[in-house]
């Protein structure tokens, strides 16, 4: 379940940090799949972490110094796009429901920014991350150099904002902890449901599709990664996902599947028989393997 003051708390704890300057951090954009069909969106960790909002086409500030604030730039209401895409909840509702001091539309953004920019000594942002943010906000920075006769100044220093959220994230809340915690439980579950679906003749492929099941049916929003049925010698590829082969008589199926649930994932390896049975040799080296 959502909580506003997390996620405030999280703001107001960076901005606490930062000192003085001030923070960019875009959300991810969306990617196209084939034509007018796009991939599942997944929202930046960094973004979602401080913002709770999970809109691509969206943009966080965070200023710090003597009048701190949190402001957020994202997408109008637009009752024609939400018939083909789904509900957006625009400035005015983001506000309020995700607790920001300030709220405007990303199509301001050339005009807002470069004004909360200018006279910053620091500008928090992750360089390189990103071609098009770093163009956007490289333009931003040159505009304002453009102005220094006017007194205006552009922020003489740089820091990555990723290094200083990565320390926040060592530290997790009684609110992430619950959320982690039924991560697991639900991958638990689904580890259970492949081993009691799994039998000699089935496909590798079908007990992945007992993991989706698992993880769609108790709430997560979708695998942490893809999933690796690896059966036989396939599992000596590290990252195999092939997932197309026949379990086979004697073979041994090792399975590395976790979900992600409000952005936290879980991450479970589990190897055994296909049959049910290790043989000797399986035994000793699955035994010698646990106890290493």
């Amino acid at each position: 379940m959502f909580e506003l003051n997390e996620f405030k708390q999280r703001r107001n704890a960076l901005i606490n940090i930062m000192g003085k300057g001030i923070a960019i951090i875009p959300a991810a954009p969306e990617v196209v799949r084939n034509r007018d069909s796009h991939y599942p969106y997944r929202f930046d960790s960094y973004f979602y972490y401080l913002s709770g909002f999970k809109e691509p086409e969206s943009l966080l500030v965070l200023v710090a110094g003597d009048e701190p604030k949190s402001i957020l730039f994202c997408r109008d209401k637009d009752l024609d796009k939400e018939i083909w895409d789904g509900f957006r909840f625009g400035p005015e509702a983001a506000k309020v429901e995700f607790g920001f001091d300030e709220t405007y539309s990303i199509k301001q953004l050339d005009e807002v920014l470069p004004k909360l920019l200018g006279n910053q000594a620091k500008l928090y942002f992750s360089l390189g991350a990103d071609p098009h943010w770093d163009t956007r906000v490289t333009g931003w920075l040159n505009l304002l150099r453009e102005q220094v006769r006017m007194g205006v100044s552009a922020p003489h220093e740089v820091v990555d904002i990723r290094r200083l959220v990565d320390r926040m994230r060592l530290l997790k809340s009684p609110y992430e902890l619950d959320i982690m915690r039924r991560s697991a439980a639900i991958a638990a579950g689904a580890h259970l449901r492949a081993m009691q679906k799994t039998k000699v003749g089935k496909m590798e492929y079908e007990i992945e599709a007992e993991f989706l099941h698992e993880f769609y049916r108790k709430g997560a929003q979708a695998p942490a990664y893809t999933s690796i049925v690896a059966s036989c010698a396939n599992a000596c590829t590290l990252h195999y996902n092939f997932n197309n082969a026949v379990l086979k008589e004697g073979d041994l199926l090792l399975i590395d599947a976790g979900c992600e649930l409000d952005g936290y994932a879980s991450d479970i390896t589990r190897t055994y028989p296909v049959n049910g049975q290790f043989s000797a040799p399986q035994k000793d080296l699955y035994e010698l393997v646990l106890t290493a």
